[in-house]
């Protein structure tokens, strides 16, 4: 349904304000401190007549939900956002993270991305259901949630298990995608259909102790360190799917970076380095050790000592077969234990869906040349607790990237982490045509 522009302008104004105050409640995790944010949306939606259920699941640890209802002619879609946030260094900041500032029409703040700005986009959407009295076809839920930097055992899978029949939906809009990004030929926007599953593993090794000035062949510092290169030198043999080749191929890439024989040659050869990256995560179970601990004094050879690493799992394997590849690659060399320390499974939504081809037909009554392309989240979002029940979802905050790619991405997580108004009304225009579409429609 189209608004005026008049009304655009005054959302845009509204969405500002709320933005802005959004970002000055700190929410870092730890320790979250969610309940805050989840006050301050209950207080908008409620002024609008909205009924809201706000959750701690410990204290402190707030969601919230709210649902518009349908005719029951249409299926339910949720719109999905966390309220925490990484922590920020202040000091490397050019204005406060938790400021809010407005300077030349860029609003700055620890969240304008990841993802407080499509919280608020998302509230602005049920604000204008209700406000414009759409007769909706089905169910549109929005639940803002607690805990997603730290894994969501807090707010998104503490719901899915405890308050499902509140957040239950037929298909999700979560963050993780939607960078418009501007190449040769149009816009290509990016929509998360799928993400690896996680496998961190706390590798423990032993050794005989002594005393530093007599050293020996049994030191357990020295076989982690072993293990660290072995780690870390390690390529998982590729293996391809349709979201990878479908990424590849929208970017203009060489499909030979699919062929092991090749693959190094053509990622060396890709200037954005960071998308080389991504590629290369994007076909290879991954190892990256992170974490060591071990020793307490300088003239001590300690017993013991261990190290973590990050495994993330591809579409297609189990989460434990990271660590049946680990065991391989270090079989005969090293002996250590293992404990697990977290663990997901990998997801997938599938492209054929009718909110999918809806999210792909507004890019291009935006553009014509635009185009639509899905891509795997190598990290993690809360969605896989959506796909584990069957619930197609997708990682789609519409955004236009102004300026390099990699400058945008070091934003989210890293410092002057900022905004711009007319992005932010972009993100609620698209995300408004795309709701009113999938849920005014008859199927």
């Amino acid at each position: 349904m189209q608004l005026s522009d008049k009304k655009w302008e005054d959302v845009k104004d509204e969405a500002t304000q709320l933005l802005r105050e959004y970002i000055k409640i700190n929410t870092t995790n730890p320790p979250g401190n969610e309940i805050e944010g989840a006050k301050f949306l209950k207080h908008v939606l409620e002024k609008e007549g909205l009924e809201c259920n706000v959750f701690e699941s410990e204290k402190g640890r707030g969601s919230i939900i709210t649902r518009l209802k349908g005719t029951g002619e249409a299926p339910s879609l949720l719109l999905l956002s966390h309220i925490d946030v990484v922590p920020a260094d202040e000091d490397k900041w050019e204005y406060p993270p938790f400021s809010g500032e407005l300077i030349d029409n860029i609003i700055w703040g620890r969240g304008a991305l990841d993802c407080k700005s499509l919280g608020i986009a998302e509230l602005m959407v049920m604000l204008l259901l209700k406000r414009e009295r759409i007769k909706l076809k089905g169910d549109v839920v929005m639940a803002a949630t607690a805990d997603e930097e730290a894994g969501g055992v807090f707010g998104a899978e503490w719901i899915a298990k405890e308050k499902f029949p509140l957040i239950k939906t037929d298909y999700v809009i979560n963050e993780g995608g939607g960078d418009g990004i501007l190449t040769d030929k149009g816009y290509v926007f990016l929509c998360q259909t799928a993400e690896k599953g996680i496998y961190w593993m706390r590798l423990k090794f032993k050794g005989r102790p002594g005393h530093g000035s007599m050293p020996h062949e049994d030191n357990c510092i020295a076989k982690m360190a072993k293990a660290i290169n072995i780690i870390s030198s390690y390529s998982s043999p590729i293996k391809v799917n349709d979201v990878v080749e479908k990424f590849v191929e929208g970017f203009g890439i060489d499909k030979k970076v699919f062929d092991p024989n090749l693959s190094k040659q053509i990622l060396k050869s890709i200037e954005d380095k960071k998308m080389a990256y991504w590629i290369n995560a994007m076909m290879r179970n991954t190892f990256s050790p992170n974490v060591v601990k071990g020793g307490k004094k300088t003239n001590v050879i300690p017993s013991e000592c261990y190290l973590e690493v990050d495994s993330r799992v591809l579409p297609g394997y189990e989460p434990e077969y990271a660590l049946e590849e680990l065991r391989k690659l270090l079989k005969d060399i090293i002996e250590f234990d293992v404990e697990i320390i977290q663990e997901s499974i990998p997801s997938q939504s599938p492209l054929d869906t009718p909110l999918y081809k809806i999210i792909e037909k507004n890019i291009k009554d935006f553009s014509s040349n635009a185009n639509l392309i899905p891509f795997m989240q190598v990290g993690g979002t809360d969605s896989r607790f959506f796909r584990e029940k069957g619930i197609p979802s997708y990682g789609f905050g519409p955004l236009l990237i102004d300026g390099p790619y990699g400058e945008f991405l070091a934003m989210v997580h890293g410092h002057n982490e900022k905004i711009s108004i007319d992005n932010l009304l972009f993100m609620i225009k698209t995300l408004w045509n795309v709701v009113t579409d999938f849920s005014t429609m008859l199927f």
